[in-house]
């Protein structure tokens, strides 16, 4: 521990002296020695008390503490609590000190009273509170622990405290029903409406909208901002197809945990415009008539057949646009009715000249006036085309009777011609027709590889049997398994040659079976076995109980004599 300087008789320490080491004897007492050069000696005790210093610096058992309080922190609410130590002998007292952050004297959070090591809250914290706010609801505060001697020893710990809303509110809509229209001609991107709903937790209004039901179609026709709830059309609604939608709105607020919701209801109602034009049928219509025909005559009996999705049938009216020279045809009713009738209004005169033709390719026109206010608004106009033949009549043959009857012979042709949004229509019988010839090919392809295999069979079974009848088989062999097969035919001759060779076993151990006490070779390989010597009587056993192993020695390999064949 110590030695002594010789020359001048100093004390000093060998070794580095800690009091805290486990074991260490405060008190050291050991004895000096003087000599002088005669070697006379004298020798004096001595005694040294160690006393410790503050050499230590003071450890805690957390250097950062969270606290995590929901909504609002009461007042005196402790947030943390510092556990520190000394391991200087005797410890030193420890104190608290803060060094940054909002705690101290005035401060929001301050060190509990007789109690250094405890911070609690000063005030209440509230979540909603602007001040609470603005600190962005977390809170940062450092204390020095330090020991009270000098030179001291100081380490810092970290407090964080962190304020988390409580979802208490759910949104609430400031209107309870929504109503709104829509015009069915509006399209797409068209506002429709905002829905807006209030949310009186932190933050303020932090929602998101969505359409929870209502939207039946298979188009959407309705889609909602999720920030600002205002409702917008995707597509162009149809007033024919639904006239009101009953949609249900739901906002959702911000917590992930655990959100609230509120739901509204919203009418969209679907106004009427007259947005389709009247479709007749058949499209095209084609008729043959005689030039004798007299003012006021059906033609051919011939009627118009015309609807509008969006108007009354009474409310169209008709008009020849092109194709009637001179007048000879028109339409009774012009208004008023769906089905007018095609009538001849002025007679034709060939026999004089005036007509240049006798084709008339009429082109009408159906108007909506759209008369339900007593005057048209917005009318739309369908087509309708009618090809009309206009044939000389012929002499009559003089009457067989006395009564001569005048008649009139009218030819009707209504042809259905193809329109270009029926193009699927031929698509699908094409590939229907491919699909067929397909099919066809396929199978005749089976049933002319099935003929192919079947006569096939058929020759392999008869050259099979006629081989068999016609083939013998002798066999020459030996007792060495050595054997000659002829085969002949009245053909060719056929000569197998099989040869075997078959190996003794060569057991290379010897051992005693513990039953019969007889001794029998092994082979340690293929685990076989064989007696080597009669057994042995079990009186001569149990006197001696001696045996002995003789050495294990190879049997000799024997192969079956080879005897030449002659070919």
């Amino acid at each position: 521990m110590c030695c002594v300087v010789t020359e001048r008789g100093t004390v000093v320490t060998a070794t580095r002296l800690d009091v805290e080491t486990a074991g260490f004897a405060r008190v050291q007492s050991f004895s000096i020695k003087a000599c002088d050069g005669d070697q006379r000696c004298a020798a004096i005790p001595v005694t040294t008390y160690i006393r410790g210093i503050n050499d230590n610096a003071p450890f805690c058992d957390r250097y950062l503490i969270r606290y995590t309080g929901q909504e609002v922190i009461a007042k005196d609410t402790v947030v943390a609590k510092l556990s520190c130590h000394d391991l200087d002998e005797p410890p030193n007292a420890i104190h608290y000190a803060p060094s940054a952050g909002p705690v101290g004297s005035g401060q929001l959070f301050e060190q509990v009273p007789k109690a250094e090591h405890s911070i609690r809250v000063a005030q209440d914290l509230d979540y909603e509170n602007p001040e609470v706010v603005a600190a962005g609801h977390i809170y940062e505060m450092m204390i020095s622990v330090f020991d009270d001697l000098r030179p001291s020893h100081t380490v810092t710990v970290t407090i964080i405290v962190e304020i988390t809303p409580a979802n208490d509110f759910s949104p609430v809509f400031e209107a309870a029903h929504y109503s709104f229209s829509v015009l069915e001609t509006s399209g797409a991107f068209h506002k429709v409406g905002r829905v807006t709903a209030i949310d009186e937790d932190y933050p303020p209004n932090c929602l998101t909208y969505k359409i929870i039901k209502g939207d039946i179609q298979v188009v959407q026709r309705f889609w909602i901002h999720p920030l600002s709830g205002m409702i917008e059309l995707t597509t162009q609604p149809d007033y024919e197809s639904v006239k009101q939608y009953n949609l249900t709105v739901e906002a959702v607020d911000c917590d992930t945990a655990h959100p609230r919701t509120g739901v509204t209801t919203v009418t969209v109602d679907i106004e009427d415009e007259n947005d389709e034009a009247p479709v007749c049928t058949p499209y095209l219509s084609k008729a043959v008539i005689f030039d004798n025909v007299v003012a006021g005559t059906n033609v051919n009996g011939f009627k118009l057949s015309c609807h509008d999705r969006d108007s009354q049938d009474f409310e169209m009216r008709f008009e020849i646009a092109s194709g009637n020279e001179n007048n000879h045809f028109g339409f009774d009713p012009i208004r008023g009715s769906n089905t007018p009738k095609l009538i001849v209004k002025n007679p034709f005169k060939f026999e004089s000249g005036a007509e240049p033709r006798r084709q008339y390719h009429l082109v009408v026109h159906v108007i909506d006036d759209n008369l339900k206010y007593g005057k048209s608004s917005k009318p739309r106009t369908g087509t309708a085309i009618i090809d009309i033949y206009v044939t000389r009549a012929n002499t009559p043959p003089p009457p067989t009777s006395s009564e001569q009857r005048k008649g009139l012979t009218i030819v009707y042709t209504a042809i259905n011609t193809y329109k270009s949004r029926d193009w699927y229509i031929p698509f699908i019988f094409t590939l229907m027709a491919f699909f067929f010839a397909g099919l066809v090919s396929w199978v005749c392809f089976l049933l002319w590889r099935y003929g192919n295999i079947m006569e096939c069979c058929h020759l392999m079974t008869k050259e099979v049997s006629k081989s068999r009848s016609k083939q013998m088989k002798y066999i020459a062999g030996d007792n060495n398994q050595k054997e000659k097969v002829f085969t002949g035919s009245r053909s060719k001759k056929l000569e197998v040659l099989t040869e075997t060779i078959v190996y003794e076993t060569m057991f290379d151990g010897e051992a005693i079976d513990p039953v019969s006490g007889n001794v029998y070779k092994y082979n340690s390989r293929t685990g076989a076995r064989k007696w080597k010597k009669p057994p042995r009587h079990r009186e001569e056993e149990a006197l001696t109980d001696v045996y002995s192993l003789p050495d294990a020695h190879p049997s000799e390999q024997s192969t079956s004599a080879q005897i030449p064949l002659q070919g």
